[in-house]
């Protein structure tokens, strides 16, 4: 079968008339990003690359909270550090994932995909990603998360320079004591493999563009994820209705 041609996928509007530009903006998005993931990601990535602290095996993904045993709700988000609608995501729900997995109130699994380094140059995910994961080493995954999209650049495809992404430790609560270990891991790649297992383990799962949400094992709706990003809906609403 041919492949269908790579859409260009543009950073949106956060605002609108009553929603309905975002509405429709966020269905298109998601559908031209399923089309991308399809026509770029590598295959054949080694499933048993290792990971830093809390990697799951198998490209699993980082678990963080409870654990993935525990009975609180079980949060799984899979995003691409340069989709623009990740950070929306981020900017939407990563205060109250973040209490909650603090708190012992969710588990989270964090699946860091790498498809858009096959269509915008620079190996930006897959560095990004891997910084990530030597915050992780530090107990530092999820500040060091935010921080990667709260200075997300205003174009897509700038992406990040290995010097910006050491810079983002002392915020994510990197100390003085752990940067040169921290700033090693980072130039070195140390978790590139790692990385690429993510993406196969990714597509091996039938997660098809991001970002995604998946509340006890299920996505939730288009519908559910328009929401959380306009800010029509809360985390725990969503929560409430998959449980």
């Amino acid at each position: 079968m041919p492949r269908p041609p790579a859409p260009q996928v543009k950073p949106v509007p956060t605002k609108g008339p009553s929603g309905v530009l975002i509405g429709a903006v966020v269905v298109l998005v998601l559908a031209l990003i399923a089309g991308l993931v399809w026509a770029v990601t590598r295959d054949g990535a080694d499933l048993s690359a290792e990971g830093s602290a809390h990697a799951l095996a198998e490209g699993g993904g980082v678990s963080l909270g409870p654990g993935p045993d525990a009975d609180v709700p079980q949060l799984h988000i899979y995003g691409d550090f340069q989709c623009p609608w990740c950070g929306v995501l981020e900017d939407a729900i990563g205060e109250s994932v973040q209490e909650k997995v603090d708190a012992g109130d969710a588990h989270l699994t964090i699946t860091l995909m790498s498809f858009l380094d096959g269509r915008l140059p620079g190996e930006n995910s897959v560095r990004a990603a891997n910084a990530a994961l030597c915050a992780d080493d530090q107990d530092a995954f999820l500040p060091y998360y935010r921080q990667v999209y709260l200075n997300r650049p205003a174009e897509q495809g700038a992406g990040w320079s290995d010097e910006q992404l050491v810079s983002f430790a002392g915020a994510a609560g990197i100390g003085d004591d752990d940067l040169e270990t921290f700033t090693s891991c980072v130039q070195d790649l140390t978790y590139e493999d790692y990385v690429h297992a993510m993406q196969e383990r990714a597509n091996q799962d039938g997660v098809s563009g991001t970002p995604r949400l998946f509340v006890d094992g299920t996505q939730i709706t288009d519908e559910q994820m328009q929401g959380l990003m306009e800010n029509s809906l809360t985390l725990d609403e969503v929560i409430a209705a998959h449980s």
